[in-house]
């Protein structure tokens, strides 16, 4: 959103009038449901904030009913987190069809494993790879393959129960084969 300070024509925004719209406490979002359905309007926020400061405060994690003001007139919709496919935090909700997304990986190597830190809920932190999948992210729990050569453990079974914070410390390669 432009502040005081950005002349809202040269701000990333298609329609001065859009522009001008979306309050210091919300968001403009484009919702997507599993279903196909689209819904474009308002996400409440708390306080005046940017999309840095929801991406460090992991308060929005979205488990319940969610109510995004509707763009045409405000109107509010309650949305089951469960049919959530996306909510895409916007500059426009007209976009560009058109445009092809850059995409800056596609032709990097592939990544096997993944180096995470885990700190658990006892305050207990272990180090070490996980396979680079899906299953890390929408199971219970995962492997992870200790970095410690020195440790008793070859392998830790993780129940993300237990887990306090989990940070990406860098990747590795396939070896090529």
């Amino acid at each position: 959103m432009p502040g005081p300070d950005v002349d809202v024509k040269e701000a990333a925004f298609v329609d001065e009038k859009e522009a001008r719209s979306t309050k210091r406490d919300e968001e403009k979002v484009v919702v997507h449901l599993t279903g196909g359905k689209v819904i474009k309007g308002f996400l409440p926020v708390e306080g005046p904030a940017d999309l840095q400061s929801l991406l460090e405060k992991p308060r929005l994690n979205f488990t319940g009913p969610i109510t995004i003001f509707s763009a045409e007139g405000r109107v509010p919709i309650q949305i089951d987190a469960e049919q959530l496919k996306a909510i895409f935090f916007v500059n426009s909700f007209s976009g560009n069809k058109e445009r092809n997304a850059l995409r800056y990986y596609i032709h990097g190597p592939e990544v096997g494993a993944i180096w995470v830190e885990v700190l658990f809920k006892d305050d207990e932190i272990m180090e070490g790879t996980v396979h680079n999948s899906i299953h890390h992210l929408i199971a219970d729990g995962f492997f992870l393959h200790p970095s410690d050569p020195g440790s008793n453990n070859r392998l830790v079974y993780i129940h993300k129960n237990a887990i306090k914070d989990y940070r990406v410390l860098g990747v590795r390669t396939l070896a090529n084969g």
